[in-house]
């Protein structure tokens, strides 16, 4: 049996993860990024912060193995990919809260900058004009 585990809110609302005990690996979906630029497009409000708690329920899993569902194939499935993509959001969560009436290029650039090549800009560039552009 593969029990599946309510994360809460990431990228999306009701997320889940898969997790194999006895292998101790996570197939941890939206919850944990592995090199991608992260989709941020639901992340007003409370978003970040309720997508930090769900990376703390992974977290807590102790896995040696994340499977990521967003991911450059090219990197292994590591556990570190856990505290890269809590600080991906923190990176997001800081620079939004310095200067919240920021353009969404100043956002979408600064966030490359601090997460040099990551896949998917696009998904930043998205976000970016979600969270900070007109009508946000």
């Amino acid at each position: 049996m593969l029990p599946a585990i309510e994360a809460g809110h990431t990228d999306t609302d009701d997320t889940t993860v898969l997790h194999v005990p006895s292998l101790r690996l996570v197939v941890a979906g939206d919850v944990v990024y592995n090199n991608v630029h992260q989709y941020l497009r639901e992340a007003q409000g409370t978003g970040i912060d309720r997508w930090l708690d769900a990376i703390d329920v992974v977290e807590a899993l102790q896995p040696l193995r994340i499977v990521a569902g967003l991911k450059d194939a090219t990197r292994p499935d590591a556990p570190e990919d856990i505290e890269r993509t809590r600080r991906y959001l923190l990176d997001a969560q800081r620079l939004l809260v310095a200067d919240p009436d920021q353009e969404p290029l100043r956002f979408f650039t600064a966030m490359l900058a601090l997460h040099l090549g990551r896949l998917n800009p696009d998904a930043l560039w998205s976000g970016a004009l979600a969270l900070l552009g007109p009508g946000a």
